[in-house]
């Protein structure tokens, strides 16, 4: 019965648990073949667009069609597998693979990095704020690094540096001694 649902009505989000069947109210309720051949699509689609630009062979297209529809291709959607995958997707004769639109995939990388980009910037606000709210809890200040330890105490050794000059006090202090070592030293 499931089978017949699927070659016979269209599906929205035929794989997931919320798919629902299109009734003659919704603007894009179809029936037969035309409906087979929409959920076909999107099948595919929901196959194609996690293999990104590597594809999905299409044998196993054919293996997943089956399984859903419970019939082979030709006779379900009234055309054959391969000539489908050239109209709606992108199909290599070379190495039997079907892959996605470049384009639907770069939309598709697109929203992802705005996802991923928009978590990082959720998780730094979060750890940002519970930082904060840390800090004001109670919680001790994290201590600043260790110093040297500062040179208050007297060392009769060490002489400090003047300022003025590069001189050590002792070196300022010499006597001067003989002529001219004082002030005025008149004849």
């Amino acid at each position: 019965r499931l089978q017949m649902v699927w070659q016979n009505f269209r599906i929205l989000d035929c794989t997931k648990v919320t798919a629902m069947v299109l009734g003659t109210d919704h603007p894009n309720f179809c029936e037969g073949k035309e409906a087979a051949a929409g959920n076909a699509k999107e099948l595919f689609e929901s196959e194609l667009f996690p293999a990104g630009v590597a594809g999905v062979a299409l044998e196993r297209l054919s293996t997943i069609f089956q399984h859903y529809f419970g019939g082979g291709f030709e006779r379900v959607v009234g055309k054959k597998l391969r000539q489908f995958a050239t109209d709606n997707f992108e199909y290599d004769d070379k190495a039997g693979r079907v892959k996605a639109s470049p384009k639907m995939l770069a939309v598709m990388r697109k929203t992802e990095a705005r996802a991923l980009i928009a978590d990082e910037k959720e998780y730094a606000k979060k750890h940002k704020k519970e930082l904060i709210d840390s800090r004001k809890a109670g919680r001790e200040l994290p201590k600043p690094p260790c110093m040297m330890p500062s040179e208050v105490a007297f060392d009769p050794d060490k002489r400090p540096r003047y300022a003025s000059t590069r001189m050590q006090p002792d070196e300022l202090e010499d006597s001067f001694g003989g002529k001219g070592g004082g002030k005025g030293g008149g004849k």
